[in-house]
């Protein structure tokens, strides 16, 4: 009998608590589909999730995961948009680090036939938080200037893409030459490194002789501050994480008197709630995609039985861009 591997804990706190273990395959209700996950992305919060420092802490057992492609292998008897065997992505909201997992049908989005499942796993969360952040919410235009903290990152390199693709300025902050080194890979104009030792206000000051329109900020806590002297007036900060695992106090007198504007993002829900928003974002990641205006970063990819090779990669901050974890059932010959 076909079991379904999944990434379990059943105690918060520390990853040694993870293990791989059997389970059913789960039965589809009627507003379901089943879908044989090739690909699960990996990202921050499931880390913060699996160590019980996530916004909420879901139930235990507890199986992390937001993000994942692969191939529905049965449907609901109340779903009409899918069929068995097509290819999708999907927001998994929790449970992706799974052989099988059962989806509502409205958080599943076709996955176009030139998309791989690594990279599919990797568009909906990065690229689709990116895409509404820059050019939806935000309404940037060209030549408008993004300085971007964190900028390595899954998130990080979506964002430069995406600004780059409606002709912004990048300005990629990163921590080491090797992060900045994947960044101008995808477009980043300037490349900061982020010294250790050094305040990031102080490292500013050295490389940016104007301010920027918008700082998309991943790290949180004191670069946070370091680098609201730099936003231009009625500028834009993003919150997009909080990889230093602190978050600012940001002294309300600086929003004043520069007329600031503190943007929150938590797209996953609000893509849940908007589906035909999402579908049209996603339809307009894959023409950019077409038309070669963005690469859509390739993931790093680790086995399911790597899993702590990948979380630790994260949560050291070793990792270059979005890494996913991939199933048995993943080809590696057609990806």
């Amino acid at each position: 009998m076909i079991k379904n591997r999944r990434l379990v804990t059943n105690s918060y706190g520390d990853l040694k608590n993870i293990r791989i273990q059997n389970f059913d395959i789960p039965k589809v209700k009627s507003n379901e589909v089943l879908i044989e996950v090739h690909c699960a992305g990996v990202s921050f919060a499931d880390i913060l999730a699996y160590e019980g420092n996530y916004q909420d802490n879901p139930d235990l057992p507890f199986v992390a995961g937001l993000e994942v492609s692969g191939v529905i292998k049965s449907i609901g008897s109340k779903v009409t948009s899918f069929k068995e065997g097509q290819s999708v992505i999907a927001l998994s909201k929790w449970g992706g680090f799974s052989e099988f997992i059962a989806v509502d049908e409205s958080f599943v989005l076709n996955k176009s036939e030139h998309i791989p499942h690594d990279i599919g796993s990797s568009m909906i969360i990065n690229y689709g938080t990116s895409f509404y952040t820059i050019v939806e919410r935000l309404k940037c235009k060209k030549g408008d200037k993004i300085l971007i903290l964190g900028a390595s990152g899954g998130i990080g390199i979506a964002a430069i893409e995406i600004s780059k693709a409606i002709g912004c300025e990048v300005i990629a902050v990163a921590s080491s030459h090797e992060k900045l080194k994947e960044c101008k890979k995808y477009g980043a104009d300037v490349l900061i490194l982020k010294e250790r030792g050094v305040s990031l206000k102080e490292i500013l000051k050295k490389n940016l002789d104007y301010k920027v329109d918008v700082i998309i900020d991943s790290i949180g806590g004191q670069d946070t501050l370091d680098s609201l002297s730099f936003l231009s007036w009625e500028g834009s900060l993003v919150p997009m994480g909080f990889a230093s695992n602190k978050i600012a106090n940001i002294p309300a007198n600086l929003i004043l008197l520069k007329n600031i504007s503190i943007v929150g993002v938590f797209w996953g829900p609000f893509a849940k709630g908007n589906k035909g928003f999402t579908l049209d974002s996603i339809h307009k990641i894959n023409e950019f995609y077409e038309n070669k205006l963005i690469n859509i970063s390739k993931p790093t990819l680790y086995s399911f039985e790597e899993y702590r090779l990948a979380f630790d990669a994260i949560k050291k901050r070793k990792s270059v861009g979005k890494l996913s974890i991939y199933t048995s059932k993943y080809d590696m010959d057609k990806n």
